[in-house]
């Protein structure tokens, strides 16, 4: 127990020494900021995270629906801009209303009541006439003066001539004329009689209704078929003298008669005019009419910019905010605010299931879920900026709402994570935001499916870009032509409206170039608050100006050509699996700079004969050698890398050991007996997880091991391949990684193909056979004297040759 006591003690001494010299770091391996890990795997901040996510799908879903502002209009202005109807909707056209009940009410008939007064008024008058006439027949019968006073009709019967008087006389004797005459005047006052006036006051053909005295209403008839007391009166008398036979006195007859029956009757007529039932018929009838509706289909323009407001457009415009009112008022707020929480929520939960079963990596990485949470939420806020905005500048140029659709950037959150996160996740994640966009648009279903489709082509063609500007252009070109493209309303209106392709393509195009745009400035923004890489900025890190290549190139040249070896090895080995090729070159070329801390303890860079190792015992070799992954981490991290360089530089050697120390500890200490910690020669770890860092591992092992091959064949680097990779396998290294075992297996028929490749033999050149010739480097550096004896040597040896030859 002593004995070990005292090894103990001797070894933290040691390490204390060449700490204090400077031979050893002191410190732990550094990684990144444990509050960040820590809150990296924290369950709490990934639900939050979870529950703000679907706050805002919610909010966006809640805020006031996305539609053109219609604003207030006065008459006779003109429009700001053009306003479209985002829906279709009817409306009662009130003016063209308001004259069919004008003409409705026209067309009923006036209606009149048969005056009972102005009746017995002209029948009393007949009676006293025909008295009149009989007390003239008297009087002069009886040769008496017939003095008529004050009285009308004999005034009136006094004035008739003698033979008229007289025929009159024999009509009222005659009881069956009498009859005929007393029958036609009473037909003529029950059929009505207008007064000469009130006829002439209606236009031609007013129809009139006549209620009778039982208040029947009579057929119509117009207004000019009704009689004036003179037009009556000539009915009766021609009724009556056709069953008088005289012919002498029948003029006189006919115009005495007329003028006496016309005072009879008077002037005033037999018809009063029926206000009451006039007005109720002709609000009847206007109640019968059916409104004059105005049908308005989807985007229909309801005014155009600096058109002149009319009341019309006006009233267009009222019936449009009543009927937007109405369909805000069929949902109640309420009910739209649980239907988009249920909705949201479904979402979530079936993004969540494919996310734990197909990406576990984004789930238990909280930092990989708030990049995929401000992803969407970014691009929600874009979506409903582009929407408003394509809205404000499509008033003003006419543009119709109908492609509303080809203005929302929905290629933008699958263009930002197929090359953050994967094209997987970046369809689902595409189709998520689409979903929501779509219900923000009134459930658009084919808004929702072009979202889906444009998501996935945008995937499929950015996440191989390995430079930005190839990824600006490819943004740009798949986004324009598949809206383009996808807008299949546009085909079928081009015959009537060939504008409607080129307003398409120019909305699709800003889209495209709003996008790319976008798509370009958030990549920097998330790369830099979430420390993620793409393939565009770890190409840019595979430029050998980068200032610790420079410094390996200059200090640590074997390290640089061995990174170099490694970094060619993992990218055609990634390549073979169909993983990231650029992400396992740019771990490679980076992974040994923490040799830049002490070269020359590495063999690659001992260009001397000297070997530092000699004089340092096993312990504090294997020290130095295990230390070049903390110094790594060091510089990493003072640079800034990126993550997965730096898990290159950590997860490089798992937790290998470094064989050559050990063996020589156990030779050293086997004498004395010692025991050797096997744990103290291994490396801290951890193991590899990511395809690509393990392939960096794999060929760091396998081009370090290519060096001690004496005379390579392909048949040796395959027996080298493969008994690195079983010691790897059964050492452990591999129990992280993601990969398979045919993955592995390509990974070593890459390795051996390239390594054959790359240390191929050639053929021997023959040598030159004509020795005569001066050494041009001999002649600049030898002196004169030397040279003449150089030329005296080559003169005689001349000789010697022409004599064996002779």
């Amino acid at each position: 127990m002593f004995t070990t006591l005292k090894n103990y003690v001797n070894r933290k001494l040691n390490k204390r020494k060449m700490e204090q010299s400077g031979l050893l770091g002191s410190r732990k391996l550094r990684t990144d900021n444990p509050l960040v890990d820590a809150a990296d795997r924290s369950k709490v901040l990934g639900i939050f995270m979870l529950l703000l996510l679907w706050v805002v799908c919610v909010m966006m879903l809640t805020m006031p629906s996305l539609s053109p502002d219609i604003g207030r209009l006065v008459l006779n202005q003109r429009a700001p801009k053009t306003i479209f109807a985002e829906f279709d909707f009817v409306y009662e056209d009130k003016k063209a209303t308001e004259k069919l009940r004008a003409a409705a009410a026209e067309e009923v008939p006036l209606y009149f009541n048969l005056s009972k007064n102005a009746i017995n008024t002209a029948e009393q008058n007949l009676q006293l006439f025909l008295k009149a006439i009989i007390s003239r027949s008297n009087s002069l019968k009886n040769n008496n003066r017939l003095d008529p006073g004050d009285e009308f009709f004999a005034n009136l019967v006094a004035t008739l001539d003698e033979n008229v008087h007289n025929t009159l006389l024999e009509l009222i004797r005659n009881e069956q004329q009498l009859q005929n005459f007393t029958r036609e005047f009473n037909l003529a006052l029950s059929r009505g009689i207008f007064s000469r006036e009130e006829k002439d006051s209606y236009k031609v053909g007013q129809n009139i209704r006549i209620v009778d005295s039982q208040g029947r209403d009579r057929l119509p008839r117009l207004a000019v078929s009704v009689p004036t007391p003179t037009e009556a009166a000539e009915q009766i008398v021609d009724a009556v003298l056709k069953y008088y036979s005289s012919g002498e006195n029948r003029k006189a007859l006919r115009a005495a008669l007329i003028q006496c029956c016309v005072s009879i009757m008077g002037s005033k007529g037999t018809l009063k005019f029926n206000f009451e039932k006039t007005e109720a018929m002709r609000q009847e009838a206007a109640s019968r009419t059916v409104p004059v509706m105005v049908e308005i289909k989807k985007h229909q323009p309801l005014i155009t910019y600096n058109q002149i407001v009319t009341s019309e457009a006006l009233e267009r415009l009222d019936a449009y905010g009543e009927a937007s009112e109405g369909r805000l008022r069929e949902t109640g707020s309420g009910q739209r605010l649980f239907k988009n929480i249920i909705w949201s929520f479904i979402l979530m939960v079936f993004i969540g299931i494919y996310m734990y079963h197909i990406h576990r990596e984004i789930v238990r990485s909280n930092r990989k879920l708030a990049l995929t949470g401000s992803v969407v939420i970014v691009c929600l806020i874009v979506n409903y900026l582009f929407i408003e905005l394509f809205y404000f500048f499509s008033s003003f140029l006419g543009i119709s709402p109908g492609l509303i659709h080809n203005a929302i950037p929905m290629a933008l959150p699958a263009a930002l994570l197929a090359v953050m996160l994967g094209f997987r996740v970046s369809i689902y994640v595409g189709f998520f935001v689409a979903a929501i966009t779509a219900m923000m648009m009134n459930y658009s279903f084919e808004l929702g499916m072009k979202g889906l489709v444009i998501c996935c082509l945008a995937g499929i063609t950015v996440r191989s870009a390995t430079n930005y500007r190839s990824y600006f252009m490819r943004t740009l070109f798949i986004v324009f032509f598949s809206f383009w493209l996808l807008d299949f309303d546009s085909y079928w209106q081009a015959p009537a409206a060939p504008d409607v392709l080129v307003w398409t393509a120019g909305v699709a195009f800003m889209n495209a170039l709003g996008t790319a745009i976008a798509a370009l400035l958030l990549i920097f923004i998330f790369e830099l608050l979430f420390g993620v890489s793409t393939n565009m900025s770890l190409f840019m890190l595979c430029d050998y100006n980068h200032p610790l290549l420079k410094r390996l190139q200059l200090e640590a040249p074997g390290t640089f050509h061995h990174s170099l070896t490694v970094a060619t090895l993992a990218e055609y080995a990634a390549k073979a699996i169909n993983a990231n090729p650029i992400k396992a070159r740019v771990g490679a070329i980076f992974h040994d700079i923490g040799k830049l801390v002490k070269p020359g303890y590495f063999v690659e860079n001992n260009t001397g004969e000297t070997d530092k190792h000699s004089d340092l015992r096993p312990r504090m070799s294997s020290l130095i050698i295990l230390n070049h992954v903390k110094e790594g981490m060091d510089l990493a991290l003072k640079y800034k890398l990126k993550r997965v360089i730096r898990d290159a530089i950590q997860q490089h050697h798992g937790t290998d050991i470094v064989l050559y120390f050990y063996k020589r500890a156990l030779e050293d200490n086997k004498e004395k007996g010692i025991a050797v910690d096997e744990s103290e020669y291994r490396y801290p770890g951890p193991l590899p997880v990511e395809k690509e860092v393990v392939i960096v591992s794999l060929a760091d092992a396998c081009e370090a091991a290519s060096r001690s091959l004496q005379k390579p064949t392909p048949n040796k680097f395959e027996a080298l391949v493969w008994e690195i990779f079983r010691k790897r396998i059964r050492d452990g290294q591999l129990s992280n990684a993601q990969i398979t075992i045919a993955e592995l297996a390509l990974i070593r028929n890459s390795f051996v193909k390239t390594l054959t490749t790359m240390n191929h033999g050639r053929i021997e050149y023959p040598k030159d056979e004509n020795e005569n010739e001066s050494d041009l480097f001999l002649e600049k550096s030898v002196t004169p004297a030397a040279k003449a004896e150089v030329d005296k040597k080559n003169g005689s040896k001349t000789c010697t040759d022409s004599r064996t030859a002779n």
